[in-house]
């Protein structure tokens, strides 16, 4: 009565590779931080702020996860009042993040890239933002 197949057993040779791992069938979403770190990357030196990572994202706690990198990741950054982000009258700024120097840009680059391999994805490149004086003209 019962036409429909059975799916294979999880342990079943029909889902492991020729190494014997099992294959994923479904990509991984990324996560928040992987999302964050990608447009703060992709902004370079423009920074970004609450509002741009809610367009970007749907990120609602930019603060926190700026806070989450600095403190738990070692990636500093640099935070000032963007008052073009004012729309009413009294309303407090929006403050727009930067990376603080060339290094923690690198550090975020790794990072992100880290998780990128994670998911099985290609590494990404975000090159410098200032031109170094060491470089020849």
């Amino acid at each position: 009565m019962n036409t429909q197949k059975k799916a294979a057993p999880s342990g079943s040779k029909e889902n492991q590779n020729l190494n014997g791992s099992k294959q994923s069938t479904k990509k991984q979403p990324p996560f928040k931080i992987e999302l964050a770190l990608n447009s703060i990357l992709h902004n370079g030196p423009r920074g970004i702020t609450q509002p741009e990572a809610q367009a970007t994202y749907r990120e609602s706690c930019l603060h926190t996860t700026i806070s989450a990198l600095r403190h738990s990741k070692g990636i500093e950054f640099i935070s000032h009042p963007d008052q073009d982000t004012v729309v009413y009258y009294n309303q407090k700024p929006f403050s727009r993040y930067w990376l603080a120097s060339d290094e923690d840009r690198k550090r975020a680059l790794r990072l992100l890239n880290a998780y990128r391999a994670n998911r099985g994805l290609p590494k990404v490149n975000y090159g410098p933002w200032h031109s170094s004086p060491n470089e020849a003209a």
